[in-house]
């Protein structure tokens, strides 16, 4: 990963809780998928997936989500918000789409995030997009409440493209809300059965990726056919023999 300084340009609440923040970053470049290290002044550095794409460089896109007034996340918001440049180290993360493993002939790609695992997705699903990728795109995104969505208009236009399909998922059921509820994995299997010709970028929190894994492998998805940031940081825990 490279030092580099990029331009604050805005820092916006989108929802209760989760900021989208837009960098301007010249003579840059990464691979969709990958990541970026915001360095605090105190020393700390802390990873966030870019959640744009390559073709919209220079600007860059971040959705950073602050639920702890005392986290590193809260940190990070204020020293944007009170600063016109900040450094980076960045590009980071193997979870992309030049991976030597990854078959972009396939005819089906499943992008699958929770929370503010999101922006890797995104970041994924435009890119995806951009190079008329010709299979099949299932976009699943699942969050707790309807109140911790975001980015209405891109979803919204996301699903005018060909071959894709843009999922919600609520966790939470509620008046309020009245599309798709339950957990992520029994939506994908409602829509996807059978799963041995896909796969899969799988974005969250380590207990969601290998949920979420543990579930798809028994419809077919193989292991060496799904990529998630969490293998190379969590690696998976070896499954007890029988």
């Amino acid at each position: 990963m490279n030092e580099v300084t990029a331009k604050v340009k805005a820092v916006e609440l989108v929802n209760k809780d989760v900021y989208q923040v837009t960098l301007e970053m010249e003579s840059f470049s990464f691979i969709a998928g990958q990541y970026v290290m915001i360095q605090l002044p105190t020393g700390e550095q802390v990873p966030y997936s870019i959640g744009s794409a390559p073709g919209e460089l220079p600007l860059l896109t971040l959705y950073i989500l602050v639920s702890d007034p005392d986290s590193l996340a809260h940190k990070v918001i204020e020293h944007l918000s009170q600063s016109s440049e900040v450094r980076l180290k960045a590009p980071g993360g193997d979870c992309h789409l030049e991976k030597e493993t990854l078959n972009l002939s396939s005819e089906h790609i499943l992008l699958i995030a929770g929370g503010t695992g999101f922006a890797q997705v995104k970041s994924l699903f435009s890119d995806l997009v951009a190079r008329r990728f010709q299979g099949k795109i299932s976009f699943y995104w699942g969050v707790r409440t309807q109140q911790d969505t975001f980015a209405d208009a891109w979803l919204e236009s996301a699903k005018q493209h060909e071959n894709v399909s843009v999922n919600l998922v609520v966790n939470d059921d509620s008046d309020e809300w009245t599309g798709r509820t339950g957990w992520l994995y029994e939506a994908i299997l409602a829509d996807h059965p059978d799963l041995t010709n896909s796969l899969a970028f799988i974005s969250g929190s380590v207990g969601m990726v290998y949920g979420t894994l543990d579930q798809l492998e028994i419809k077919g998805l193989k292991e060496n056919n799904c990529f998630s940031d969490v293998f190379a940081y969590a690696p998976r825990p070896e499954k007890p023999q029988l």
